[in-house]
């Protein structure tokens, strides 16, 4: 048996939070977790939403039934299969979209990104192959990708403002994989990282999210 890959155009769907007016100075990139929509997880930062500020949610390019074989759908960046294509899919898939908004949106000062869970892992991925300067960096109930180089991760997040929110009643912290990944970011060396507790699980906790969109 031989396997082979191939090139072809592929569509895939991303959300802004509002039609872009040109009055917009700032952006931020939102990465959803495992099994949750791009529309559902913008969502979440309806809020925030302002004329100034335009909120962009890429959607994994993997899909599936939550339960069985119908019902809710969910999208996942990645899994163990086919991993390394999925992976530079998803790059490509992410710097498109970014070249797009930018000329949608030319008077752009400054970039944000937040990842949760899954998506805090993919964002890491994204940002150490691309070369676009970033305010704020948020991993949220998740962490770096744990096969990147520390060396890397620390050139890239160097101008940055790195954040971590970390739920006190989040289990998914002290599973030895988070642990693993987390520790990505103390190798790393960043000078400029804060981290953020808040009580609850692994969710998006409104006040917190608020406080670090502002600051």
């Amino acid at each position: 048996m031989v396997s082979r890959h191939l090139s072809y155009t592929h569509r895939h769907i991303y959300y802004l939070s509002h039609p872009p007016t040109g009055k917009e100075t700032s952006l931020w990139i939102v990465f959803h977790g495992y099994g949750q929509l791009a529309y559902y997880f913008l969502r979440k930062f309806g809020s925030l939403d302002t004329e100034d500020r335009m909120i962009v949610a890429p959607e994994g390019l993997n899909r599936h039934y939550l339960k069985g074989f119908s019902g809710r759908v969910g999208a996942n960046w990645m899994t163990k299969h086919e991993r390394e294509p999925d992976i530079a899919n998803t790059n490509e898939y992410l710097n498109t979209m970014l070249t797009e908004i930018r000329k949608q949106l030319p008077d752009i000062e400054v970039v944000h990104t937040l990842g949760f869970s899954q998506g805090a892992a993919t964002m890491s991925r994204w940002i150490c192959q691309m070369d676009f300067p970033l305010d704020k960096v948020i991993f949220w109930g998740g962490a770096p990708a744990y096969d990147l180089d520390s060396v890397l991760l620390q050139r890239r997040l160097a101008g940055s403002r790195v954040m971590a929110a970390l739920g006190e009643e989040d289990p998914f912290l002290s599973t030895e994989n988070f642990q693993e990944q987390y520790s990505r970011l103390t190798e790393a060396g960043i000078r400029d990282l804060r981290l953020f507790h808040y009580p609850g699980g692994h969710e998006l906790e409104a006040t917190l999210l608020k406080e670090l969109f502002l600051m």
